[in-house]
């Protein structure tokens, strides 16, 4: 058959041409103007990628200064290494702005002394505030620069670990998915924050230690009580680091057990549905969940003491030195000495209030560090040595520590066929695997060729590209052996039945391909490969006998014949036109002969009964773009995550406590200028003073509490459980079919991170900085009003700054958001396909494509970056000109306040820029923040599936009593836009009878049992189990009275008797009996089975599979071809089971192999859609039929 049409290739995606980046003036870098091109385009229209800027080089992942380091030291110190010179610039920079903080309370010294004199003129106090004006306009332009270099330093961290975590994914020995994606996600992050911030950890105590010298200048010994009080609190603030750092460990590793629950319950989400265990998984996912809320419960509670601790700090500080000075002492209290100290503490308080998060955000980052240096400790695959041919010497192999294959004595010559045969779990796929280099060797010697093709069956591996691409497998296309390859894999009828031929798109999983399909896909890829050793892990044992017969002539014999070939199978009838066979039992190489002397053992037959293959045609475009919302993020996101967390009250509360603590700290100060101006009334005004600003701190805790440990973790409860619930129950072929799993979990792991730990603390931040500009300005316009004429101008030009920064951020924020789920669909499927992408050689290419995808999320995080300076930038300069206003405002009108107004004016007034610009930003990053919220919320309305329990199932109590099917003009189609699957199928199963539905490629057999199931619904027509229309079940009454025992068996993480009885309703002696009749009785119930089964064979999990079916006794039984991958003496122990334990089942067998279904009561033959033939075995072998001819392709 000949290939009738090409598929049209997708057009490609046009180079990006990023924004003109000509080297911008010097004020245009000082000021970042040059970001004004992205926001205008922000403002006018949607930003994209192709808008972005490009990386500098040291900022790519081509940059490989990370990995040299590492070579030579742990990942904390190479780390510091690789990014020494912009760290040095960041502290430096840093010291210098908190150095220039300091002018503010010299200035204020300077400023009272000239009103406290007459004989300054009044140039003298002009030139002051032209001095303090430049420093004051100084300041935001460094703190610019300051910032830009902080997101450069968090850019090349995170670039870096990315890049080294991955290239360590593509060397390592095991790696669990979940640890893996934590690492991408979250653990990433962690520490690319806490490297950004490291100036401020150092720059935060410096300011810290010259506070305490200015304090001392002013009030003498006074400082040694400031002294004390600090003491006690960093040393409480040791001890609660310590508590933090371990329960950050402890949450951490719960995470990791999270996301593989979930991963391993979205993988295999059809196989959950069918086996009614939604709620099992769902809570198995919910119960981790709440281990992991409660850890994170505890790390809030002692954040909030943190912050009570450390906003408590300078109230306590200054009422300690107060205190001491005028009752110690005995010095008078002045205007002078109580601002300035007040000013100098407030400094010392904008430093000490950021620690809490900062040692917070380091105790995070070292537990981070500490787990990827752990993973960065697995051990890497060893390099096999190079051999012409294949030679394995008294080899013991092992996966992890366990030894699987023993004293294993092979020589394979050039250019030999060799077929390795054995009974299930005996070390065939081992010995392949061993080959590959993919065991530890634990004794022996071992020399290979380093080409190495291979092909698996029931373990294929399909990428989410098109059906073309996944042939070539990164090689150039050469159109004449390309021809060659899929004629030889006898899939150019596959192609020719697509809708876009090989440029058809297939799906995640191959989620749209049958499992012959599939495997005639990873023949051809490994056959395209052109190496000179080809393992084939039995891909014959999902086609029918007339492709198995073509793919032995014309790809194994033909194509493949100067190749050296190793061919697992459990066809003996082959065995013949092999040059070498081994027979494995037991780990051991059992026997060694040519054909001609070997002797084919009773344990050793296989079926050699034609087999018949099932695949669909597919839609040119399944996976659907990723939907990202425009504009502002919606009130409505924002109503909905205070409804998450339970309503308002706790808001409320929260607010509650700020503003008696604003009130507090308000009477406080006041309480201290009338103090100051009437130093003599001690006795009246310390005490006041004293419970107002110690005693208001109080309330700091429960704001706290209120925010991180009740509000927040209430609405991560909320979002959590409802995700996980709508994902249980959306459609598999309008959900699952169309959106990646990587998509999923991206929700899951970054997203719910983020409203975890940083949606409710960034808006704990918000009230705070409200609640004090409100304070500010109140006190502003109470003692010097005249600077409030400004303050609307102030607040006006502010928003527009916000206005015209949003417009870019909030989309470039959501395009940073959805470019991390091709990383993560790249991530999970590399982890998948670690086997084949090392054997093939393929780890540079997917290195980078890793390498563009994490590019183009660094592209937009530059972008960002640079839009957050600009705004920082300029509303700081914004700011502070209205602190010039102040200064000269105070010179002008210097005989109209007093000493107390001026110190009060400037203690609120002062900090006010400050303030104002961080507000703005804290409400920008809100928003951004609130996107998470925003994307976990998309999720949370999409289709979901018919009810599960309806109130008519309670009358169906012993439904079905008699186990008939009656398929009634049924007709279903996968989606409103594909095609028709089953076109009107009709035929009536009495009870107890056992059915065979055969057919060829694309006719529709493997659907039906998709319809008996719902797990899609049907367009038209209708399906009756003993006379009951299943539309009108519940979904689990339905599904719980049909067991599916699939070609493709579901295995997760846990011993034997969770995977055979997950929901416990089976009794030990059952579940032991049970694994003796499937012949898997050397395993004990407690065997722990690793991630998808990795430690049992194909064929022991398709025995697996099958003894639930046994535990469920149910009335109906569908089997999908469940004993492809066994061996014939195992088969026909099973078939013998399955006769007498189902002998009152209705059964129902989906055929590729036609000796599985001629002891059938009935066959069913499918053709385009329809029942064309309706028969016992013998009436439709006995005239001219479609099975007949069927049959009669046997090899």
């Amino acid at each position: 058959m000949e290939l009738q049409l090409w598929g049209k290739e997708p057009p490609r995606p046009q180079s990006y041409y990023p924004l003109s980046r000509s080297r911008p003036s010097f004020f245009s870098r000082l000021l970042f103007s040059w970001v004004g091109e992205i926001l205008n385009i922000g403002k006018k229209s949607k930003v994209s990628i192709d808008d972005c800027y490009e990386l500098p080089e040291d900022e790519s992942t081509e940059n490989e200064k990370l990995t040299f380091y590492l070579s030579r030291h742990k990942l904390f110190k190479a780390l510091f290494l690789a990014n020494l010179k912009v760290v040095i610039s960041a502290v430096l920079l840093g010291n210098v702005i908190a150095l220039l903080d300091f002018s503010s309370p010299f200035f204020m010294k300077l400023l009272m002394a000239y009103l406290n004199t007459s004989d300054k003129p009044l140039s003298w106090g002009i030139y002051l505030a032209i001095i303090f004006s430049t420093i004051t306009m100084l300041n935001p332009i460094l703190t610019g620069k300051y910032e830009w270099i902080k997101l450069q330093i968090e850019r090349r961290v995170r670039t870096s670990l990315s890049n080294i975590v991955y290239c360590k994914i593509l060397k390592a020995t095991s790696i669990p998915s979940g640890l893996g994606v934590n690492i991408i996600q979250v653990d990433v992050k962690k520490i690319d924050q806490s490297f950004r911030n490291f100036s401020n950890l150092i720059s935060c105590p410096i300011q810290g230690f010259f506070s305490i010298f200015l304090i001392y200048m002013q009030v003498g010994d006074a400082v040694y009580a400031a002294i004390g009080v600090l003491t006690v609190c960093f040393t409480m603030n040791y001890f609660i680091n310590k508590k933090v750092r371990k329960c950050s460990e402890q949450l951490m590793k719960i995470r990791d057990q999270r996301i593989d629950a979930s991963s391993q319950m979205l993988t295999n989400i059809k196989m959950v549905k069918a086996y009614v265990w939604e709620n099992f998984f769902k809570n198995n996912v919910d119960n981790i969940r709440k281990k992991e809320l409660k850890e994170l419960r505890f790390i809030m509670i002692l954040s909030s003491v943190w912050i009570f601790f450390f906003w408590a700090i300078p109230s306590i500080t200054v009422a300690s030195v107060f205190l001491y000075y005028t009752l110690v002492m005995n010095m008078p209290l002045t205007s002078e000495k109580a601002f300035v100290s007040l000013a100098t503490v407030t400094i010392l308080q904008e430093s000490l209030q950021d620690l809490p998060w900062l040692a917070a955000q380091l105790m995070g980052c070292l537990v981070s560090i500490k787990r990827i240096q752990g993973f960065l400790d697995i051990p890497d695959l060893e390099s096999l040595p190079s051999s012409e041919c294949i030679e394995i010497k008294n080899c013991t192999f092992a996966y992890k520590d366990k030894a699987v294959l023993h004293d294993i004595n092979l020589n394979i010559k050039n250019g030999e066929f060799l077929a390795v045969i054995g009974p299930v779990g005996c070390g065939k796929s081992s010995l392949l695997a061993s080959i590959m280099g993919e065991l530890n060797i634990l004794k022996g010697n071992i020399c290979v060729t380093s080409e190495i093709a291979y092909a698996p069956s029931l373990d294929s591996w399909i990428q989410n590209d098109t059906l073309r691409n996944n042939i070539l497998f990164g090689k150039p296309y050469v159109e004449k052996w390309y021809l060659k390859v899929i004629e030889a894999c006898c899939l150019i009828q596959d192609i020719n039945s697509l809708l876009n031929k090989d440029f058809t798109e297939i799906g995640e999983r191959g989620i749209n391909l049958s499992g012959g399909q599939k495997a005639r896909i990873c023949l051809a890829r490994a056959v395209y490969a052109d190496k000179d050793v080809y393992l084939l892990d039995d891909p014959l044992s999902s086609v029918d006998t007339f492709v198995a017969e073509h793919i032995m002539n014309k790809c194994f014999l033909k194509l493949l014949a100067k190749k050296t070939r190793v061919l697992v199978t459990h066809r003996l009838n082959i065995l013949n036109k092999v040059d070498k066979i081994i027979v494995l039992e037991n780990g051991k190489i059992s026997k060694e002969s040519s054909p001609e002397a070997f002797k084919i053992s009773e344990n050793l037959i296989v079926s050699q009964e034609p087999q018949i293959e099932e695949i669909s045609s597919s839609q040119p475009k399944l996976i659907q773009d990723e939907e990202k919302e425009t504009g502002k993020v919606d009130w409505k996101v924002i109503m909905d995550y205070f409804k998450f967390s339970g309503g308002f009250a706790a808001l409320t509360l929260s607010l509650l406590m700020m503003l008696l603590y604003t009130i507090a700290k308000m009477s406080g100060d006041i309480i201290l200028k009338q103090w100051s101006d009437n130093p003599d009334d001690i006795r009246f005004y310390l005490p006041i003073y004293l419970s107002l600003r110690v005693g208001g701190n109080i309330f700091i805790f429960f704001r706290a509490f209120f925010i991180l440990a009740v509000l927040g973790i209430n609405a991560s409860r909320y979002i959590h459980t409802k995700l996980i619930e709508v994902f249980v129950r959306a459609p598999v072929n309008l959900f699952y079919d169309v959106t990646p799993i990587g998509r999923l979990l991206n929700r899951l792991s970054k997203d719910l991170n983020a409203i975890d730990e940083m949606v409710s603390k960034s808006l704990s931040s918000i009230t705070n900085k409200a609640f004090q500009i409100s304070s500010m300005v109140i006190m502003a316009a109470i003692y010097f009003p005249v600077i409030s004429i400004a303050l609307p101008v102030l607040f006006y030009l502010s928003l527009k700054i916000q206005r015209l920064y949003l417009g870019a951020s909030r989309e470039l924020t959501r395009l940073e958001a959805i470019s991390m789920s091709p990383i993560l669909n790249h991530f999970t499927e590399t982890l998948s396909g670690l086997k084949i992408i090392r054997t093939f050689k393929q780890t540079e290419n997917f290195h980078r494509k890793n390498s563009k995808l994490v590019d183009n999320n660094i592209r937009l995080l530059y972008s960002i970056a640079a839009c957050k300076c600009w705004l920082m930038t300029n509303m700081e300069l914004l700011s502070s000109s209205l602190l010039c206003l102040l200064y000269i405002a105070v010179i002008i009108f210097r005989d109209d306040v007093s000493l107390g107004m001026v110190g009060l004016a400037l203690t609120y007034v002062g900090p006010l820029p400050l303030y104002v610009a961080y507000v703005v930003v804290d409400l920008s990053l809100n928003e951004n923040t609130m996107i998470s919220v925003e994307r976990a919320r998309q999720y949370m309305s999409i289709i979901q599936e018919n009810p599960e329990e309806l109130p008519t199932d309670k009358n169906l109590q012993n439904w079905p009593e008699l186990p008939t099917i009656e398929f009634k003009e049924v007709k279903m189609k996968y989606r409103p836009s594909t095609q028709m699957i089953l076109k009107g199928v009709n035929f009536y199963i009495e009870a107890g009878k056992r059915i065979g539905i055969v057919g060829r490629t694309g006719s529709g057999k493997s659907t039906i049992y998709l319809c008996l199931l719902r797990i899609v619904e049907l367009f038209s027509g209708s399906i009756l189990i003993d006379g009951v229309n299943i539309a009108n079940i519940g979904l689990h009454k339905l599904r719980s009275a049909i067991t599916l025992v699939p070609q493709d068996p579901l295995v997760f993480n846990g011993n034997f008797e969770n995977n055979l009885d997950p929901c416990h309703t089976k009794s030990q002696k059952q579940i032991k009996n049970t694994l003796e009749e499937v012949n898997l009785s050397r395993y004990p119930i407690d065997y722990q089975i690793k991630e998808n089964g990795s430690n049992l064979s194909a064929g022991e999990r398709q025995l697996l599979s099958l003894g639930r079916a046994m535990l469920a006794n149910t009335k109906i039984i569908l089997f999908d071809e469940a004993t492809a991958g066994i061996d014939q003496d195992s088969d026909m122990k099973i078939q013998e089971l399955i006769k007498n334990r189902f002998e009152r089942c209705t059964i129902l067998t989906i055929a590729h192999r036609l000796g599985t279904v001629m002891e059938s009561d009935l066959i069913i033959v499918m053709q385009d859609g329809i029942a064309a033939e309706i028969g016992s075995p013998q009436e439709l072998l006995s005239k001219n039929s479609i099975f007949k001819d069927l049959s009669n392709k046997i090899i």
